[in-house]
This record gives C-alpha cells, structure tokens and sequence, in this order.
C-alpha cells in the first residue's frame, strides 16, 4: 500500500515553512480557514479540520495532530471503517488521531451542523463527540486482523495504543500502561520539540530519536 504524507496549511504558514516542508518529501497541500461563531479562542480555526471529510480524491485518511509520533505500522487502521477514535479516559474521543473516509455529503452535513451541535471543549474535539455520539456504543477494531473482524460495524473505536497520552504515564508513576503504537505529547506547554523538556520527560527522546 502506498500512502502518501500530506500536510494541510493555511494561509497564515509562510512561504518559508512551506519551502522547507517540501524539501522533506513532504506533499503540502493549502486549505482554507474555517471556524464557527462558539469557537473558544484558542480552538478558533480548529474546525478547519472539518475540510478532512472534502477530501474525496482519498478513499481513507488517517488524520494525525502535529504533537503526535507514530512508532510502528499503522497501515491496519486504514481497514478500520468511516470513522474511528480513541477513547482515552473518559466517554470522549480524543481527535488527535482521526481515521476517517471522505464523503461530500458527510462533509456538507458536518458544516451545516457545525454552528448549532454543543462542543465540551469550544472545538472541533467537543462538536466531533456531538456529532457522532454513538461512537462510543462501537466495537474495538481488531488491528491484528484488519479483514476479518468479529462484530461487524462501519464506525469503530481504536484501542488506547493508537493515541496514547503521555499525562497518563507520568501520572502511572513513569509506568507504561499498553506498549504505545502512537505516542500523543499532550502536555500543554512540554511539547517535544523544546529542548527544555528532556531532562523532565524522558518519553521526549522518542521524538528526539525519529528527527
């Protein structure tokens, strides 16, 4: 399977960064803004992720937030179904790691609703909980056997390997609660790019080790 790596910018990245993403073998494609009126302000242009579902040039995309490290093959997720998350500690998914497959009318439903359904945390992650609610009554997809799955459903959870939360192991005492396919750098300001944050979180050198 070939999958090629896209990175979506808007027109507030410079040319700059654009030229140097290129230079990576990285395919960088533009996008425009979107947002919605309840929009916190930190979480203001969030929504654009929304575009995801306009992509219909794809037949599935498998959406990664820029603090995340993958660590294996994450080539059997792609089998998953038209929507699957992680649900990490609570009834909420988290949207850092999004599989998805496009559908303009999916899309179309997504920015019509947009304004009006309630989001938790002013975000795209709070609307995306709202819209597709029922996620969390789905089965677990079965990634050691992505064709052949015991229960049957289109939209699907991945296990907690697939996005897993540094928070957690830091408040596990520094212990590992699954072997991680996925390594998310939730911790606020402690992303793994500043060179500060070694000395304090050693799962940073995962980061530092795929540069």
């Amino acid at each position: 399977m070939t999958v090629p790596y896209v990175l979506l910018v808007t027109e507030n990245v410079s040319n700059a960064s654009i030229t140097e993403l290129a230079s990576q073998g990285i395919e960088v494609r533009h996008t425009a803004l979107l947002t919605v009126p309840q929009a916190k302000k930190a979480a203001k242009y969030h929504y654009t992720k929304l575009r995801l579902w306009s992509m219909t040039e794809y037949d599935v995309i498998m959406y990664l937030d820029l603090d995340i490290l993958p660590l294996r093959d994450l080539t059997p997720l792609f089998s998953c179904g038209s929507f699957c998350a992680t649900f990490r500690h609570s009834d909420k998914f988290n949207a850092g790691i999004l599989v998805l497959k496009p559908n303009l009318t999916v899309y179309d439903d997504l920015i019509q609703k947009a304004p009006d359904l309630p989001t938790y945390d002013g975000g795209d992650q709070g609307f995306l909980n709202s819209y597709f609610n029922e996620l969390k009554y789905t089965p677990t997809f079965d990634h050691t056997h992505p064709d052949d799955q015991k229960y049957q459903a289109d939209q699907r959870r991945l296990s907690s390997e697939f996005n897993y939360d540094i928070g957690m192991y830091y408040l596990n005492g520094g212990k590992l609660l699954v072997e991680p396919a996925i390594i998310h750098y939730t911790l606020g300001p402690t992303k793994p790019w500043l060179w500060w944050t070694y000395p304090l979180f050693d799962l940073n050198i995962h980061w530092n080790n795929a540069r």
